[in-house]
């Protein structure tokens, strides 16, 4: 259960904690019922009574193992010199601002109420950080990947455009331009798989030390999404870089090839 009027007095010390909190330290038993105290200063506080245990909850946004286990108490037990206010609304919360401070100074002229401010706009400050930095890594990483492409397509289509006087001898000899098409995207794709596969393993080992320096938060490092979607791309940029430049060869004729520089 949750708190009532009477938890929190001298004698009658109650707690509500975290699922974490009651797996780690009775992982066998229920957790209510069971009772523990604070020590402070080497001081021991009063024993508090587990009354309930609920979900876990994600404090840290930075955080990149499980919720810590935590504990709630009373405000009669442990006063707060400031506390928080949280309303569940089915119209525009921010409508409401009015009524609940005149509520509020009704119980108390002295009681503030400030920063008030819907949940979505409360997180997006609290991580505004996360979205910078976020924005700013994902514009480099667009960046990265614009640049493979070009030299991708510059590299392929260079090596492919100085095999022409090699593609006119093997139409003279009677390769057809299918064959040729056929010849030049094999090599090709056999030099980008060959790229791919280092790339990748390059990647996922920078991917694991990003995540050791906290630098990935709150998602996988090996994320299959992102390395299959990238992958598929440069293969696609590596194809049309074969095929264009095999396709302008196989359509000229053999005498003009052989005579291409």
């Amino acid at each position: 259960r949750g708190f009532n009027e009477a938890d929190g007095e001298t004698g009658r010390e109650a707690t509500v904690v975290t699922r974490e909190f009651a797996t780690k330290y009775w992982p066998d038993s229920p957790a209510v019922g069971q009772r523990f105290r604070f020590i402070q200063d080497k001081k021991p506080g009063p024993w508090m009574t587990i009354i309930g245990v609920c979900t876990d909850i994600v404090q840290n946004m930075q955080a990149r193992e499980i919720p810590p286990p935590l504990v709630y108490v009373s405000h009669r037990q442990e006063a707060w010199g400031w506390m928080g206010l949280l309303l569940r609304t089915a119209s525009d919360p921010t409508t409401l601002a009015a009524p609940v401070r005149a509520i509020v100074q009704n119980l108390d002229q002295d009681l503030p109420l400030f920063e008030v401010r819907t949940l979505t706009a409360a997180l997006g400050r609290q991580r505004w950080f996360l979205n910078v930095f976020g924005t700013l890594f994902g514009v480099f990483a667009l960046s990265a990947l614009l640049m493979a492409s070009v030299g991708i397509y510059a590299v392929v289509a260079q090596s492919t455009a100085r095999r022409t006087r090699e593609i006119g001898i093997r139409m003279a000899l009677g390769a057809t331009a299918g064959g040729i098409l056929r010849l030049v995207l094999s090599r090709g794709m056999t030099q980008l798989a060959i790229g791919l596969v280092l790339g990748l393993a390059g990647a996922l080992g920078a991917t694991r030390l990003m995540k050791a320096g906290g630098f990935v938060i709150q998602i996988s490092p090996n994320d299959p999404l992102v390395f299959v979607s990238t992958s598929v791309l440069l293969v696609g940029i590596g194809i049309f870089a074969c095929w264009l430049p095999a396709r302008r060869a196989a359509a000229l004729h053999p005498v003009k090839a052989l005579r291409h520089e």
